[in-house]
């Protein structure tokens, strides 16, 4: 099956990486309008609007398309609208299977009119996407045969590398997994891609779209799709399905369509020496409308925008500052309609420095000289740093390891609290909140009235 617009050497394909059909995006406040129009379900409608409009020859589908086996009643009717829609337009749909959908997606694709599975069983598998008679893509994909698949798909691949349809036609992989990794997620190495003979590897599994980053030796590109719409504030960033556009002589041409309807924004705001907790909240407003002007600047115009702001500086009084950002009841306030897009806070948090000279403050043996010099040793590797971090990790191991934590360590974007880098981060955080607070309390002759008021 294909569209109409293939010509001789040439043609489109539409890919999609992540869905996770069945989740609702979380962090986004409840109140605002048009929940249901920031859902995957609905990334998905736009995206295949975008296929027929673009008169594409093909549309894959690199796994995960369902969030879970639960998941699946909701992800059915989606599905279902979409592929009814394609095949109107004489569109075909290919996807492999992922870890989160190992047994949905072949559940549902039984019932399904319209979408062929890839590699189904771990088996790699070949399928040649024809226009108007003439092949224009050949497809080798592999599916998740479970949930957990512990080692690389790609030897039996590199072992018996796949035929081209005919020369000039461009041979695609398309794989769920996870590169460069280490665990239960089909993982595989950059050097395995380039063992094998394809134009390209289109990749799903990781959120964060990288495709048009990198090429392998032989120029090839290669990389991850990304999510369809960030599922939570995560997933920053640019978001939204590729159009894939095959070249004459068998190469092939990634383009990101950055339409998500709901999108996610880091970003940082420098805070003044002098300012008030009253005037954060101006500098936020600031900065909503100023991300929000510059997508729309650049032709993203997403229906609701999460931005998650950090402060930075070395502003006075600290310690109100502190208390100010971290008293959620007030981050609702910030929002505001910027043409088509509602902006809103997602989470706001501190990265102060400390107005002080750490060097000459670690010289005093008093507490605050201490800490002081502890936040220097976690600057520079040494010997000594060592000993902190991993006296910390003892100290919290415990905590960690506890059942309490179980779940949450099975969190899309969980990372490891005990790693070098998240100790670092977290002490040095609370080191400069807890001298700020410190010399605050100095400052007011020991009786900690600045904290009591702040």
């Amino acid at each position: 099956m294909g569209s109409k617009s293939g010509s001789s050497g040439g043609g489109k394909l539409l890919a999609i990486g992540d869905m996770h059909l069945g989740m609702q995006p979380s962090g986004v406040p409840v109140e605002l309008p048009g929940l249901d129009k920031l859902t995957p379900a609905a990334a998905l409608k736009a995206a295949i609007a975008l296929a027929i409009d673009e008169e594409v020859d093909g549309v894959l589908f690199a796994g995960d398309l369902v969030e879970s086996m639960n998941a699946r009643f909701e992800a059915l009717r989606p599905l279902e609208l979409a592929l009814a829609s394609l095949k109107a337009a004489g569109i075909g749909a290919w996807a492999v299977v992922g870890n989160h959908d190992a047994d949905a997606l072949p559940s549902l694709a039984a019932t399904l009119d319209g979408l062929e599975l890839i590699g189904l069983g771990g088996e790699w598998e070949v399928k040649t996407i024809e226009s108007k008679g003439r092949p224009v893509a050949t497809i080798c994909g592999w599916s998740f045969p479970s949930r957990h698949h512990n080692s690389s798909p790609l030897p039996a691949l590199i072992k018996n590398p796949p035929a081209r349809a005919e020369k000039g036609v461009p041979l695609l992989g398309l794989l769920h997994g996870d590169l460069n990794g280490s665990g239960p997620y089909a993982p595989f190495r950059r050097t395995e891609l380039d063992s094998v003979p394809l134009d390209g590897w289109l990749l799903g599994h990781v959120h964060l779209p990288s495709l048009g980053s990198a090429t392998l030796p032989g120029g090839q590109p290669f990389g991850y799709l990304g999510s369809l719409v960030g599922l939570d504030g995560g997933e920053p960033g640019d978001h939204g399905p590729w159009i894939i556009h095959l070249e004459e002589g068998g190469s092939m041409r990634p383009e990101h369509v950055v339409n998500a309807p709901l999108r996610w924004e880091e970003v940082e705001i420098e805070v003044p020496e002098e300012i008030t907790p009253e005037a954060m909240g101006d500098l936020v407003l600031a900065k909503e409308l100023e991300v929000t002007e510059a997508l729309h600047n650049r032709g993203v115009e997403p229906r609701a925008l999460g931005l998650r702001v950090t402060f930075t500086g070395r502003p006075k009084g600290q310690a109100k500052l502190e208390h100010w950002v971290g008293d959620e009841g007030h981050w609702p306030k910030f929002r505001r309609s910027v043409e088509k897009t509602e902006v809103f806070v997602h989470k706001l948090r501190t990265a102060f420095e400390l107005p002080i000279d750490l060097d000459r403050l670690s010289k005093s043996d008093d507490p605050a000289g201490l800490m002081a010099g502890d936040l220097l040793l976690l600057s520079h590797p040494s010997p000594e740093r060592d000993a902190l971090l991993e006296s910390a990790r003892c100290s919290l191991e415990e905590e960690v390891r506890s059942s309490r934590w179980h779940e949450v360590s099975k969190q899309r974007h969980y990372s490891d609290p005990l790693a070098e880098e998240a100790l670092i981060e977290r002490l040095q955080r609370a080191g400069t909140r807890a001298l700020g607070a410190l010399l605050a309390q100095q400052e007011d002759g020991g009786t900690g009235e600045e904290e009591t008021h702040a």
